[in-house]
């Protein structure tokens, strides 16, 4: 696929810095100052790495100088006691140190997540140095010199060291580019997003949050041993924990989350602090004072108050006025797309609930409620707000365990699985509030649900090796013939952040369309919506029932469910009051009595 004209030009502004950065020696062609260019280099590789785990996955970490300083202390020691083994060699180990340091932090501290990881990863800022301190092997408080080690030859140096380094921070950066528009980093952005949409998009989210926290490892590792080889000296001094909060602010105020966003920043931060001469004692002054105010006035950073700005005039230059004389062209209206659905898990060919019961404290959201989807039905389940409607899909799905009852899909028991399981084992859903990745296109919302049931391995999605761009097309255009089901296809490059609310939900059918599922539960999705998108929602129901999808649809527009459904279960403080075919319950007085209203009950009700 080739580049779009926003594509073109944030790669030209890429170059062009770039080749701003290449010339800096020429201008300022001094060892010292070379040096200091080394040295902020080696923090922009750490800030790199930072983002891939609290930008792109959305972990929060406090912590990476903790495996900064893993990875340089690790390279000076290898260097001091072999000095013939070069930066190469120094880079390999000092990212292996980092990953498994990485690995053994994030193992348990993601269980927690939130507040709690980022006071871990704090903890272990602060714990590294003083280790360093009391450790022999590490030159106790004096750290570690390579200029003392007559042995030790820095080569590359100088001019060479610094185009090196800074050849790494570019194929750094271009492999966050990659990853981020890979199958995995789609897979990081919605955990970043929801951990609930993660999981209804079948994605193992603890498993997600740990590559994510590996791959950021590799990274503050690298830029360790640079920061070793380039300065030949490590010490407790230098990997303390302030600088764990210059690199935060330095993703923040560039740009948490974007792919050049800690690359701007590091270079801002970290390099006004290697020039702030008499004002250096106040850089944390200065340093927590723009921290502040970039997180109140510019959330975004720098870069993606950029990349916000130009969408913002994209999108109303979009929506302007075409003038006078100049008609807007008409709509063609082509007919939905035929929708096949998966061939259910195992043969299954209902989806049955079985006596399902939860609570929360003492009260009991769900008592006893039995339910079945048949595939090519769609059954209603109506009740008053706080009937336990939504409980009782989270039941369903995984993300609540029951506390008694069963939920099988045929003959298989799912209520034991994982909520990623059971989205993998064809149960797709929607949320009460739509759980959309706001910054993204309306189709790369719905492009991780194509991808799950194509074959492709993390190396070949973000190395574009084979089947890799293959299968990333074929994810792209199975997204487009949801979209074209749900009548979105045009908006498919609309960001979802600038759609009204209705149309989000409409998005949400077409992501869980995308998963190729069995059965399709839909938590209001005719909320918020106009009386032509309605009219749209039936005809996607209908060709969805049509399929052979089972349907399990909860809504308050009691006449759209009593006009569509096969069967409604009609809830009442967590119990089922009435099951049975739309007329029957029209004719039941107990329902009109506590949901209907007369209007909607038959004709020969009594109050």
């Amino acid at each position: 696929m080739g580049l779009g004209p926003a594509e073109r030009r944030r790669l030209g502004a890429c170059a062009a810095g770039a080749l701003v950065l290449a010339l800096a020696p020429l201008a300022f062609g001094s060892p010292y100052r070379l040096d200091q260019f080394d040295y902020i280099l080696s923090l922009v590789m750490v800030a790199i790495g930072l983002n891939v785990a609290t930008g792109f996955a959305g972990q929060l970490s406090l912590g990476p100088s903790a495996t900064f300083a893993v990875g340089g202390y690790t390279a000076v020691v290898l260097a001091n006691d072999h000095p013939g083994v070069g930066l190469a060699a120094m880079a390999v180990a000092a990212m292996a140190a980092a990953g498994v340091f990485g690995l053994v932090v994030g193992l348990p501290a993601l269980r927690v997540g939130g507040f709690y990881l980022a006071n871990v990863t704090l903890f272990f800022a602060l714990l590294v140095p003083i280790v360093a301190t009391n450790l022999s092997v590490t030159g106790r408080a004096n750290g570690i010199s390579l200029v003392a080690n007559p042995a030790f030859v820095q080569s590359p140096s100088g001019a060479a060291l610094y185009e090196t380094t800074l050849a790494v921070v570019g194929l750094l950066t271009l492999g966050c580019w990659a990853l981020l528009h890979s199958r995995v980093g789609r897979e990081f952005v919605a955990v970043r997003t929801s951990e609930e949409l993660a999981l209804a998009l079948g994605i193992p989210t603890y498993r997600a949050k740990l590559a994510a926290f590996g791959l950021s490892s590799l990274p503050a590792g690298l830029g360790g041993a640079f920061y070793a080889f380039s300065q030949q000296f490590v010490s407790p001094g230098s990997v303390s924990v302030s600088l764990s909060i210059y690199l935060v602010a330095a993703c923040v105020i560039g740009g948490l989350g974007s792919v050049t966003g800690p690359v701007v920043g590091g270079l801002l931060v970290i390099g006004l602090g290697q020039f702030l001469g008499s004002l250096a004692q106040y850089e944390g002054v200065i340093f927590g004072v723009a921290l502040a105010a970039f997180a109140v006035a510019l959330p975004q950073g720098i870069v993606g108050s950029g990349e916000a700005l130009r969408a913002a005039v994209a999108s109303y230059v979009r929506s302007a006025p075409l003038g006078p004389g100049r008609p807007a062209p008409p709509e063609a209206r082509r007919p939905a797309p035929a929708w096949a659905p998966a061939p259910p898990a195992g043969g299954a060919g209902s989806l049955v609930v079985s006596g399902a019961r939860r609570s929360f404290g003492g009260v009991v959201a769900v008592d006893g409620v039995d339910l079945e989807v048949a595939r090519g039905q769609l059954h209603g389940l109506i009740g008053s707000n706080g009937s336990g409607k939504t409980t009782l899909l989270n039941l369903v799905c995984g993300f609540y365990r029951l506390e008694a009852g069963q939920v099988r899909l045929g003959e298989a028991r799912i209520d034991h699985l994982p909520a990623w399981r059971v989205a993998r084992a064809g149960v797709a859903r929607t949320f009460q509030t739509p759980q959309l990745v706001a910054e993204a296109s309306v189709l790369d919302n719905v492009v991780p649900a194509a991808e799950r049931h194509l074959r492709c391995n993390a190396v070949a999605s973000v190395l574009r090796l084979p089947p890799g761009p293959r299968t990333a097309r074929a994810a792209r255009a199975r997204a487009l013939e949801a979209l074209e089901l749900v009548g979105l296809a045009k908006a498919a490059s609309e960001r979802v952040a600038e759609l009204p609310h209705g149309t989000r939900r409409v998005v949400e059918v077409a992501r869980a369309l995308a998963l190729e599922p069995g059965f399709v539960l839909l938590d209001e999705p005719a909320a918020g919506l106009g009386q032509s998108e309605v009219e749209r929602l039936k005809s996607v129901l209908a060709s969805m029932v049509a399929a052979g999808l089972g349907v399990l649809l909860v809504e308050h527009n009691v006449p759209l469910v009593l006009e569509l459904a096969d069967r409604v279960t009609v809830l009442h403080q967590g119990r089922a009051i009435a099951q049975g075919g739309p007329e029957s319950l029209r004719g039941n007085q107990l329902v009109a009595q506590v949901f209907l209203g007369r209007e909607l009950a038959g004709s020969g009700d009594q109050p």
